[in-house]
């Protein structure tokens, strides 16, 4: 992560979010969501495998997590009024197969705010702490 400083907004607690099926499902967890950054593990399973053929976790299965940890990333930014969001965009760039036996990791984090917009971006590593993947993404929100 970087040192940029933190946004306003709030903390999304992990023991409410990891409860919904969209992050459950996966075997995503938020290890931490506040002021604009945030944290995403994967539980690597067999059924996340089969990257090019290999064992690696397949690149779907990282645009699922990279619209998960840039969107909470987003949602931990909320000011007051916003009561949604959505993905307009995600920009992946695959720069190395992720290999991992138990969890894969990524940050995230809110690079420009505006009104309705919200730019954000991430990367996921593998075990060894590698940056496999990165990520650009583009938000709308949603206000009363």
């Amino acid at each position: 992560m970087d040192n940029r400083e933190e946004l306003p907004g709030f903390t999304v607690p992990p023991s409410e979010a990891n409860g919904y099926p969209f992050f459950s499902w996966a075997g995503l967890r938020i290890v931490e969501a506040k002021g604009g950054k945030s944290t995403v593990e994967l539980d690597v399973a067999h059924h996340h495998r089969g990257g090019g053929g290999t064992d690696a976790v397949n690149g779907g299965i990282m645009a699922y997590m990279f619209d998960e940890l840039l969107g909470v990333a987003v949602r931990s930014a909320w000011t007051p009024g916003v009561i949604g969001q959505v993905t307009i965009t995600l920009n992946i760039q695959y720069l190395k197969m992720v290999k991992a036996n138990k969890i894969v990791t990524g940050h995230g984090r809110v690079t420009r705010q505006g009104a309705t917009t919200v730019f954000v971006e991430g990367e996921i590593l593998d075990e060894a702490g590698t940056i496999c993947a990165t990520c650009t993404g583009i938000y709308k929100l949603f206000r009363r």
